[in-house]
């Protein structure tokens, strides 16, 4: 079978709205997409993707459905794996407060579609993947899955090791576990629908997880001595994030490493501009001492075994943040 004539398969077994009986002939024929599959979990020749698009890889093929819905359902109950997902949790997913009065029956049938496709891809019978993969729970279901075939979760793992490491003052651990855990995303977050609350508060979470792993490896590279090789990545940094405080303190610290402290002192004037512009209000305290130490090139400034966040408090600490005022032009440049 050529693998275009796989992925015809796949397609018609996945969109077909026959009742929920197994074909027999299309359950053999569907077996021979798939290699012997490991004892102890079903599941165990797929992994599972959604640090970008929804993507199940089985071997080199994505078998991922391309129904919006049926990626809805999948991705609702991935967040959620291992745990019961209401069906009317899945409904509101699916169409907010205007679930048709089939809505039951609609997400039964979904459900049964996403059966077939486990069944097409691992060569198992719907009975099994009803029994031991994608379950029913009471009011909900349940899709069982090995915690080590999703993405999301050795993101977190290799997120929460870099910052162990960080706050150890392991910077090269640091710099590389958060390094690997931002490679693992293929793009942001997306579906071509509308997102249900559940998720985009799922999604909401992942990147601003996503964010803390950036600017955390960032910070690590800075205490390695790689401040130049940081200048472009903060610059670009700071243009997306505009009123983001840790990522201009970053790039003003690395910019007095670079031996560019009039460039530093500008990102200073710029960010205080922008902030009294758009939010009516000084910077912080911590930044304004940055700033301070930038005009009497502190020491402090060169001591690359602190984090920007252990720089910044050391500095206002030892009393670097003058008191709250409108400075001039020619304070907050040095001039």
């Amino acid at each position: 079978m050529t693998h275009e004539e796989k992925l015809a398969l796949l397609a018609t077994l996945l969109e077909s709205t026959s009742q929920p009986e197994p074909d027999e002939d299309a359950a053999a024929e569907a077996s021979a997409l798939v290699r012997p599959r490991t004892e102890g979990n079903p599941l165990a020749d797929l992994r599972f993707e959604l640090l970008g698009p929804l993507v199940i890889r089985h071997g080199d093929l994505d078998v991922a459905p391309s129904a919006p819905k049926l990626r809805l359902i999948l991705s609702t109950l991935l967040f959620n794996a291992n745990k019961p997902v209401g069906a009317s949790v899945l409904a509101r997913e699916l169409w907010s407060d205007g679930a048709p009065r089939t809505a039951h029956s609609t997400l039964q049938t979904y459900m049964f579609k996403l059966r077939r496709l486990f069944r097409a891809v691992l060569g198992l019978s719907v009975e099994y993947i009803t029994r031991e993969v994608l379950q029913t729970c009471s009011g909900g279901y349940v899709l069982r899955v090995d915690p080590s075939q999703l993405d999301i979760t050795e993101f977190d793992h290799l997120v929460t090791a870099g910052s162990a490491a960080m706050h150890a003052g392991d910077y090269e651990k640091a710099a590389n576990d958060l390094r690997r855990s931002l490679a693992l995303w293929r793009g942001n977050v997306v579906h071509h629908g509308q997102w249900g609350t559940l998720l985009r508060a799922q999604v909401a979470r992942l990147e601003e997880r996503r964010f803390y792993a950036h600017t955390t490896r960032i910070d690590a590279d800075l205490c390695l001595g790689r401040h130049r090789e940081m200048i472009s990545e903060l610059a670009s940094l700071v243009v997306e994030h505009p009123l983001h405080e840790s990522a201009h303190t970053m790039l003003m610290i690395a910019l007095y490493r670079a031996g560019r402290a009039s460039a530093a002192l500008e990102v200073y004037m710029r960010f205080r501009q922008r902030m009294l512009h758009e939010l009516g209000i000084e910077p912080s305290d911590r930044i304004r001492a940055l700033h301070m130490a930038l005009l009497s090139t502190d020491p402090l400034l060169a001591d690359r075994s602190l984090t920007s966040d252990m720089l910044l408090d050391r500095l206002v600490r030892t009393g670097g943040a003058q008191p709250r005022r409108r400075e001039n032009s020619s304070a907050v440049t040095g001039g």
